[in-house]
């Protein structure tokens, strides 16, 4: 049963119609919506004049897509659900051409339950817009790279950087964002060098706050990029650890951790644009990697600083810092203790005087007991996240590299005087 339904077209007239039914939310697509018409993305019908090439149809079809997706994501509030988390949504998105979507609604819809731990009622149908006229030309972009201005998306475009490449940075361009972004872009030599997706949503809020959906936004800013830059490959940087986000303890299992790059979703959506005849991969050339090595194997000469200035927090606001305890400060902190790099950053909290923090302790415990699991047990744990990649050595290189990242964690933790 649909709890909610969301009808998301780039016609206004479409929306309000659908927004005047009951228990429906009509959303104008690329609209800049009002309190009484919900709308998003305005503004990137101007930023993707911005680069290189035209946008394809299905490119601009699948930004469609996620866009409604974050949509449905922010306006249904997770606390009307019976159980006060898992939603069922019904989503009718419209898009330009729908013919090769219908044959992918059934592994885009699990791609969706698994990003947000919500039960989607999906349907992509025709009446959407045709991507803006964008002017081809020349460029010497030989890679996409996603850029949140995170320590890893930082250090995947300085390995790019310093295997000779020269990528193209793509980022969300919230206020919160752009001077981390903006600092770290210039430090790479690529000041410029970036497109930003600026999708602001507008109706009445509250908003929902979790945003489970929001990677799969920044992925199709990503695909729309690779497609008008003529490349095949969005790189998406993220540590062995985030990505499989494994559960540090009971509470945390299930949509209550985040899944945004995990090998599954990236393996699911690589099926969806393969099957609707987009020639873009998404790759996380560091699922076998930790936070640490990462850092590590890094070499510029202001590394410290320019890591010191990227921004991990998940739960600080960037103008006001981050926090240092949360559970992407603490493998920060982590990598910065491996990798032998000084952490100048300026965080909110002491450690130790975070002992009994909730995701201290939880840190704590997952390190703890990682500590002589041999590989079947480490296994079986992390796979309570998802399923794991099916190549045998994928899967084992995985594996590894969490409890690599995880004895990263038991090593800062053993260094800490704790009060």
């Amino acid at each position: 049963m649909v709890g909610t339904m969301v009808v998301a077209t780039p016609v206004a007239a479409d929306a309000a119609a659908a927004h005047a039914r009951p228990g429906t939310i009509g959303v104008w697509l690329f609209g800049r919506g009002s309190a009484e018409l919900p709308g998003l993305g305005a503004a990137l019908l101007e930023s993707v004049r911005t680069l290189p090439g035209p946008i394809s149809t299905t490119a601009w079809d699948f930004l469609a897509v996620a866009s409604a997706v974050f949509a449905a994501d922010r306006f249904v509030l997770r606390a009307g659900s019976p159980d006060g988390w898992t939603r069922s949504i019904g989503l009718r998105v419209s898009v330009l051409d729908p013919a090769p979507w219908l044959s992918q609604v059934d592994a885009l819809t699990r791609a969706l339950r698994f990003l947000t731990g919500d039960v989607w009622h999906l349907e992509i149908t025709g009446g959407g817009s045709p991507p803006p006229d964008v002017r081809l030309r020349p460029h010497s972009y030989d890679a996409v790279c996603l850029f949140s201005g995170g320590l890893d998306s930082f250090l995947g475009a300085l390995h790019l950087r310093e295997s000779g490449g020269r990528p193209l940075l793509v980022s969300q361009g919230s206020a919160k964002e752009i001077s981390p972004q903006r600092i770290l872009e210039a430090g790479l030599g690529l000041a410029g060098d970036r497109f930003e997706g600026r999708i602001r949503e507008r109706w009445r809020q509250p908003y929902e706050p979790s945003t489970r959906s929001r990677s799969l936004l920044f992925y199709g800013y990503g695909v729309v990029a690779a497609a008008a830059c003529g490349l095949n490959r969005l790189i998406v940087p993220e540590n062995a650890l985030i990505a499989i986000n494994p559960p540090l303890t009971r509470r945390r299992i299930g949509s209550l951790s985040t899944r945004t790059v995990h090998p599954y979703l990236l393996s699911t959506l690589n099926e969806v644009l393969a099957g609707v005849g987009l020639d873009v991969r998404i790759d996380n050339p560091f699922f076998a990697t930790t936070k640490g090595e990462m850092l590590g194997q890094a070499r510029h000469p202001q590394l410290a600083r320019l890591a010191s200035q990227s921004y991990s927090c998940g739960k600080g606001k960037r103008g006001n810092g981050q926090c240092g305890r949360c559970v992407p400060c603490l493998i920060r902190r982590a990598a910065f203790d491996a990798a032998g790099v000084r952490d100048g950053t300026p965080y909110l909290n002491e450690l130790r005087d975070s002992a009994r923090n909730d995701d201290v302790l939880a840190a704590r415990q997952g390190a703890a007991r990682s500590v002589g699991m041999d590989s079947r047990q480490l296994e079986r744990w992390v796979l309570r996240s998802g399923p794991l990649p099916s190549d045998h050595v994928a899967r084992v290189a995985t594996v590894d590299a969490v409890g690599r990242g995880l004895a990263e964690l038991g090593g800062l933790f053993r260094r800490v005087r704790w009060r």
